[in-house]
């Protein structure tokens, strides 16, 4: 195991994850719905599309980048598409103070708002260029190649960075939430 390069890995998970965008928004208003449960639940997803991406760009799949190249405007539509349609959905539903309750949505909105999440990530083919370009820029620190166990240790620092982000946005979100309804 190398610390160094599972902190590494955190920093890319975090630089990757942080830029707000239709992921984040998700994850917030999850939070909102239902706090710090409903949020990591919707993040499920961003991490496991991360982690997919990582994994992808720590051991050197090109011929990936190369469909992902090819088929770019493709997967674009299918983001877009499915941007318009939460947009939509989400513009309809105005949220209410009472929907703001931590109560339980129930483990079919937890899921659905986890593949909702993982589907806006790997949609982008721009994460999936991010990441090799990010593991391709760092390639002399990283050293991928050097020892069988290293791509593992990238990728297992990006989740940890992922998930820190997250637990971060969620515990934030929630907490913010909680003060503010106290004093209404």
């Amino acid at each position: 195991m190398d610390l160094e390069l599972i902190v590494i890995g955190m920093a890319i998970g975090i630089a990757v994850t942080a830029p707000l965008g239709p992921v984040n928004l998700t994850v917030i208003r999850s939070a909102l719905r239902a706090g710090m449960a409903g949020g990591m639940a919707a993040a499920s997803g961003s991490i496991a599309g991360d982690a997919l991406f990582a994994t992808l760009a720590a051991y050197g799949v090109r011929w990936v980048e190369d469909w992902v190249h090819t088929n770019s405007e493709a997967i674009q539509i299918v983001g877009g598409l499915l941007l318009i349609f939460i947009g939509v959905r989400t513009a309809m539903h105005h949220v209410k103070d009472a929907e703001l309750s931590l109560s339980d949505l129930g483990r079919g909105a937890y899921v659905r708002k986890g593949f909702t999440c993982f589907f806006l990530t790997v949609t982008n083919p721009g994460a999936l260029l991010g990441f090799f370009a990010i593991f391709s820029g760092l390639g002399g620190v990283l050293d991928l190649g050097s020892v069988p166990y290293r791509p593992l240790n990238a990728v297992v620092g990006v989740i940890l960075g992922t998930l820190v982000w997250w637990g971060f946005v969620t515990y934030l979100v929630s907490h913010i939430k909680a003060m503010v309804t106290s004093y209404t």
